[in-house]
């Protein structure tokens, strides 16, 4: 399900960083842990955890804020979005039963937020809670637009990560590898194949690259231990799978660091 909130700044010319992706999740999960502590512990700890492997997914994501009005454009070099005190707008994606609705509506409606770093805060208050129409999917094929970063990576020898452009000849592969793992981490199946039984269950092609972006994301803030990851937005690809495989990924974020950092969020391309 998706929920589009409407943040209202509680002063004017306040600076947001533009590396608000991990504070605002962090702040999902304290609501989380707010008002249901066993669901946080749960989330935190376990998340829904893959058989026979040591990953874990926490099953949300969240699209880039929409700013509308800011108080000067932002310019080169600079960190921070000067806000108005006009409302912006996010929404958040959840895999979760429609049952789940009104627990989701009640994390946020009537809440305050902070959005801070080393550097700067900005204070809002949650204006309205809309959940939004449930996205008809195709049944084995679907278009979709990367409205914020995807990351998929390489593990290197050294053990570091290489993050890799979708015009990468192992990204295809990476991207299904890793769609595949949330969806047996949900329901609890173990679908072992090779790569060739991989590529017939799951596809992705990409279809657009032209007004891709490359976005480089702090997943942690302390700066003695920063974490940075590379993601790409704003290209279109096509992804050919079971329609249940295809909802975990446009409800729960494609790709790595979709509940860290609202990475992995896609709209259906018409």
């Amino acid at each position: 399900m998706r929920f589009r909130l409407t943040l209202r700044p509680q002063k004017p010319l306040q600076k947001l960083t533009l590396n608000y992706n991990y504070p605002f999740a962090g702040w999902i999960y304290s609501r989380i842990d707010e008002a249901d502590s066993e669901y946080a512990t749960f989330l935190h700890q376990k998340g829904y955890l893959v058989e026979g492997s040591y990953k874990t997914f926490k099953h949300f994501t969240f699209s880039n804020f929409e700013i509308r009005h800011k108080a000067k454009a932002i310019e080169k070099g600079e960190d921070f979005v000067l806000l108005s005190d006009k409302p912006i707008f996010i929404t958040v994606s959840f895999f979760i039963d429609k049952a789940a609705e009104d627990f989701i509506i009640g994390l946020f409606k009537n809440q305050k937020v902070s959005i801070y770093d080393n550097k700067y805060q900005a204070d809002f208050s949650i204006e309205a809670v809309e959940s939004l129409a449930g996205v008809i999917l195709a049944e084995n094929s679907q278009y979709f637009i990367a409205q914020s970063p995807i990351v998929i990576a390489e593990k290197r020898p050294d053990g570091k990560d290489d993050y890799l452009m979708p015009t990468h000849p192992n990204f295809a592969k990476l991207f299904a590898q890793n769609l595949l793992s949330k969806y047996e981490s949900i329901y609890g199946k173990s679908l072992l194949m090779d790569e060739a039984a991989l590529d017939k269950l799951i596809s992705f092609r990409l279809v657009d690259d032209s007004k891709m972006k490359s976005r480089l994301r702090i997943i942690k803030q302390n700066k003695e231990s920063q974490t940075k990851v590379r993601g790409y937005e704003n290209f279109i690809f096509e992804l050919k799978a079971p329609s249940q495989i295809i909802e975990v990924g446009f409800y729960g974020g494609f790709g790595k660091y979709t509940s860290a950092a609202g990475m992995g969020y896609c709209e259906v391309y018409k």
